[in-house]
């Protein structure tokens, strides 16, 4: 069962057995978005995790992959890239987060220890660039030039370099007060920093969307 919440998607599921499948936003074609039956997402490596997703949102970069992009997808590549939601299984590398730990995931896949992770720079992360294309990172749901990872408009989400690409938020306050750490409000930071705005300056925003706000 689904919903939305101010702009969000919000998701009630139950863990299918292995080898069941489960529904996700899979891309078609150009302008062709639907909602399928996918396998359900297995532990691969040990630095995997599976995260049952409860609330996911839709980027404006979404809007690239639904004409602009086309030519570096594949039909049926699942897509989503700013959800949350809540710890079914890790791989046995994965220390820090448990079954049950209510998670939002980043944007990138990024590993945590490379030179560039340890410099803040994770989307240009070192164990999961995509050389063959010349790009930075995995990004989740972004097309063969950002390593075609299975992305998070789905029910189940399979969480490569889960030792780091995470963000573990607590109990409580609904899943709004926290999805928009996955992209919304790093994108935002990220400029700001960028810009090296100085305390009582002034700056002007362009764009649409909560980026902006």
């Amino acid at each position: 069962m689904s919903g939305k919440h101010g702009g969000l998607e919000t998701i009630e599921t139950s863990k299918a057995k292995e080898g069941d499948e489960l529904k996700a936003l899979t891309w078609h074609g150009k302008r062709d978005v639907r909602v399928d039956n996918v396998p359900d997402p297995t532990i691969q490596e040990p630095t995997d995790a599976v995260v049952r997703m409860t609330t996911t949102a839709i980027c404006g970069s979404d809007l690239h992959l639904y004409e602009v992009l086309t030519p570096f997808l594949e039909e049926g590549d699942v897509l989503g890239h700013e959800p949350m939601g809540i710890v079914e299984e890790v791989g046995p590398e994965v220390t820090n987060i448990s079954p049950g730990d209510r998670v939002v995931i980043p944007f990138q896949v990024s590993c945590g220890h490379c030179f560039m992770c340890e410099r803040g720079l994770q989307t240009q992360c070192e164990t999961t660039q995509v050389r063959d294309r010349d790009m930075g990172a995995a990004l989740f749901g972004y097309t063969k030039l950002y390593g075609e990872v299975a992305g998070g408009q789905a029910e189940y989400l399979r969480v490569p370099q889960a030792q780091y690409t995470h963000v573990k938020v607590p109990e409580g306050p609904p899943d709004e007060r926290f999805v928009y750490l996955s992209d919304v409000l790093p994108t935002s930071w990220q400029a700001v920093a960028y810009a090296e705005i100085p305390e009582g300056g002034s700056v002007s925003v362009l764009g649409l969307g909560p980026v902006g706000d």
